[in-house]
């Protein structure tokens, strides 16, 4: 069964990110929640079934303490970067595999590009970490990831009865999941790429016209990262003095994705499916403008300019999707 978008769920997640980045680079490191036992003992009867119950006997229930709940499951823990780090030592801190660490953190390029203060989701075990999305059902999401659903459902963090029991929003742990092949090596860089820059039509509020695939510029801006080997995911539109500017979407679709960690990776962020094999995905927003389920025409605003997640400066990532494959946004805008 296909997710429901009038459905809601309670992601379980991490400590949420303290607006004091200072304190939270002193805390957080220290801050990890271990799962511990979801089971309850049933109290012993304070009675005998046939006896009347006494003044004593009531004023003993009374005061016997209420049982308590079963503390929650982690999936991960938000971690700032400390001077000294590295990928494998904190691999090794936590008890998981480098890639587990890289895998749930896009926006790091290599095990090598952290940076003081910078924050990362942590999961608690091997895995992946997956924010559900419209249409989403765990048999996709257990292929994607080369797993069994009954691995998905098994993890208690994860609060599935059975596996129609996910819901679009909903954080869920994927655990031993691995990500998929990388796609083919990018093609090369336009001609000119370079200190030059390229750059989006001057007027994103006024699309151009669409390109052959039908994209416009989601944004106006030069473009500071280019999609290649160092930057494999999309590219970076510069907005440098252009904070709370509105982001476009670049060709009519539905919304499948509108959320995200402002703590982390790509921050808030929103996924459009043009329902011909082309997704796209808009990163590092202030604030989203769109729901998930909703249906969006091109040049709709998505969202607003800002520098959630992992971001050094005012920008748009993009990123553009085929039939589950990253590939170059520049060979599909005008």
């Amino acid at each position: 069964m296909r997710v429901d978008s009038a459905s809601v769920s309670s992601a379980v997640a991490a400590a949420p990110v303290l607006e004091d980045a200072a304190l939270q680079a002193s805390i957080l490191p220290q801050t990890l929640v271990t799962a511990q036992s979801t089971q309850t003992q049933t109290p012993a009867p304070l009675l005998h079934s046939t006896a009347l119950p006494t003044d004593a006997a009531l004023m003993m229930a009374a005061s016997m303490p209420p049982t308590p709940a079963p503390t929650p499951v982690p999936i991960y823990v938000v971690y700032a970067i400390q001077a000294g780090d590295t990928v494998d030592g904190l691999a090794t801190r936590y008890g998981i595999s480098p890639d587990s660490i890289l895998w749930n953190n896009t926006d790091l390029e290599s095990a090598d590009s952290l940076a003081l203060g910078q924050f990362l989701r942590i999961p608690l075990s091997d895995g992946i970490i997956y924010d559900v999305k419209l249409g989403d059902t765990l048999s996709d999401i257990a292929d994607q990831y080369g797993v069994d659903v009954s691995s998905i459902t098994g993890f208690a963090g994860n609060h599935l009865v059975d596996a129609n029991g996910i819901a679009e929003h909903q954080i869920i742990f994927v655990p031993n999941g691995k990500m998929p092949a990388p796609p083919p090596p990018p093609t090369p860089e336009p001609a000119g790429a370079g200190s030059s820059g390229g750059a989006a039509p001057d007027s994103p509020s006024e699309p151009s016209t669409p390109s052959s695939a039908g994209f416009i510029w989601p944004v106006n801006g030069p473009i500071s990262s280019y999609f290649g080997p160092s930057h494999p995911l999309g590219i970076d539109i510069d907005q440098y003095g252009k904070a709370g500017a509105p982001i476009h979407a670049a060709a009519a679709g539905i919304v499948t994705f509108a959320g995200g960690d402002p703590c982390c990776s790509y921050g808030l962020y929103v996924v459009v499916n043009h329902q011909n094999g082309f997704e796209t995905l808009y990163a590092h927003m202030a604030s989203i403008a769109v729901t998930q389920g909703q249906y969006v025409n091109q040049g709709d605003v998505l969202g607003y300019v800002g520098i959630t997640g992992r971001s050094t400066g005012y920008h748009l990532h993009f990123e553009v999707h085929l039939n589950g494959v990253v590939v170059n946004p520049l060979d599909y805008l005008p």
